[in-house]
């Protein structure tokens, strides 16, 4: 799942939108040539992704991907229940919560510990963040 924004400084807003339409209008091709990493934020633009993941001819086996044929049921975007910013991305492309996860689960760091440090660098982002005023 991805998000798309277009910054109010960009250089060109109006091409920056119509690559976007297009984009988006043609997301199969861009699912496919992910090789099924990009999945669809709107499932009508993949119909036939089910299909797709259930026999991909580059996978071994080819039906390795086929348990994500229920995904788009299942997985939400970034920031759910409520929307993404700029806080949120940073969140999520700096991997806090996955670095998190793994010291706690290889038992480098006690999860209070992991979830105490995971939770005081959230701080200073959205501290960071709301300063600009882009939260």
């Amino acid at each position: 799942m991805n998000v798309y924004v277009i910054w109010k400084f960009a250089k060109n807003i109006e091409g920056a939108k119509q690559f976007l339409v297009d984009y988006i209008s043609n997301f199969k091709q861009a699912f496919i040539e992910s090789e099924y990493y990009n999945f669809p934020c709107f499932p009508d633009t993949v119909p036939d992704l089910k299909k797709l993941v259930s026999n991909d001819p580059k996978a071994k086996p080819p039906t390795k991907y086929k348990v994500l044929e229920d995904v788009l049921d299942w997985a939400t975007n970034v920031g759910y229940p409520g929307y993404a910013n700029a806080a949120i991305d940073e969140v999520f492309s700096t991997w806090i919560i996955n670095t998190m996860f793994a010291k706690a689960a290889t038992g480098a760091e006690t999860p209070e510990d992991a979830l105490a440090k995971a939770h005081k660098k959230c701080q200073g982002i959205w501290k960071k963040w709301k300063a600009k005023g882009m939260i």
